[in-house]
């Protein structure tokens, strides 16, 4: 597997905030499963998926996709940060132990710190996102 449990988690909960998942050749999506976990897929063309647990090519139909939630690389996840709005943004690691993500979003600063650069920048998008919702409804999360 490309990606751990908590990558899993962070993207998914990031597309209940507005992540929407993203079905190009080359992106990876995952779903989950009540007990099981979670099942990551490669997207090939021709609406395609290539499981990366069990290696198994399927095609994928359209109510197919309410299922999955997408799973950004770290340059995508810059991408989506930048198209919310995010500025000032800094990465840099802490003690040679851990990285931290932060930025400004809508006058407000928002960060994450994680053993991983990828799962420091998932946390920032999610925290960006909801961020966004928050200014957007005029509420507190």
């Amino acid at each position: 597997m490309w990606y751990t449990r908590e990558h899993f988690e962070i993207a998914r909960e990031a597309q209940v905030w507005g992540v929407l998942p993203r079905f190009e050749p080359g992106d990876v999506v995952a779903r989950g499963f009540a007990d099981l976990g979670y099942e990551e897929f490669q997207v090939l063309p021709g609406q395609k998926l290539l499981s990366l647990t069990a290696g198994s090519i399927t095609s994928m139909a359209g109510d197919d996709t309410k299922h999955f939630f997408w799973i950004p690389s770290i340059d995508e996840s810059f991408q989506l940060l930048e198209k919310q709005g995010a500025e000032q943004l800094v990465c840099g690691r802490i003690e040679g132990r851990e990285w931290r993500v932060s930025c400004r979003v809508r006058g407000e600063d928002v960060g994450a710190v994680a053993r991983d650069m990828h799962t420091a920048v998932l946390k920032a998008l999610l925290a960006t996102y909801q961020c966004c919702y928050r200014a957007r409804e005029g509420t507190q999360v």
